[in-house]
């Protein structure tokens, strides 16, 4: 019930995730998919009770302090951004899904915030031309997180499966006598 009125829940799904949620998925993908968008939608909420605090705690602090900050804030946004994006679901046992969805939770909370923060403070020393092209670079940085986000959780446990593929190929192909280490001559 409270999703049909959330507005973070209806952006994600209908405008955010709206291609993931049109595809013709399996109810496994389904289920994924909507066990994301909570997440996510929590991770937004946390970043909106952030931004208003960062609104509040920056609106006293004079422009050279905000430069600072600004400066401050792009090792979190750089280190927890290419953190977030290394980590693959693909490589986590499809068995500990749970602890993939913790992990990119406080990782995509932690990057989401500090980027806002640095968004948030760089519109505060700009002129408000600016703000418009602060607010694209915003919107579709969050956007493509969430999207790849998604898209990269359909992949849980794909290493395994391809390491287990792999391996039954090996054995194959010693049983019939084929060596892989030989280079084709053709």
């Amino acid at each position: 019930m409270l999703n049909k009125i959330d507005p973070i829940h209806l952006w994600l799904e209908k405008v955010v995730l709206r291609q993931f949620y049109k595809t013709n998925l399996s109810a496994e993908e389904r289920s994924f998919i909507q066990d994301n968008t909570q997440k996510n939608r929590r991770a937004l909420w946390l970043n909106v009770a952030a931004a208003v605090l960062i609104y509040i705690g920056l609106n006293q602090v004079d422009g050279d302090a905000l430069r600072s900050i600004i400066t401050a804030l792009l090792a979190p946004v750089m280190v927890m951004g290419a953190a977030w994006f290394a980590i693959s679901f693909g490589g986590i046992p499809a068995k500990l899904i749970n602890a993939a969805m913790s992990i990119t939770f406080w990782m995509f909370t932690a990057f989401s915030v500090s980027f806002t923060a640095m968004c948030v403070a760089i519109c505060m020393i700009s002129p408000w031309p600016i703000w418009i092209v602060v607010v694209v670079i915003y919107y579709g940085t969050i956007s493509a997180c969430l999207q790849y986000d998604t898209a990269d959780g359909l992949k849980a446990g794909l290493d395994d499966t391809v390491l287990k593929h792999s391996r039954a190929a090996l054995r194959f192909y010693r049983n019939q006598g084929i060596s892989i280490d030989e280079q084709d001559e053709s």
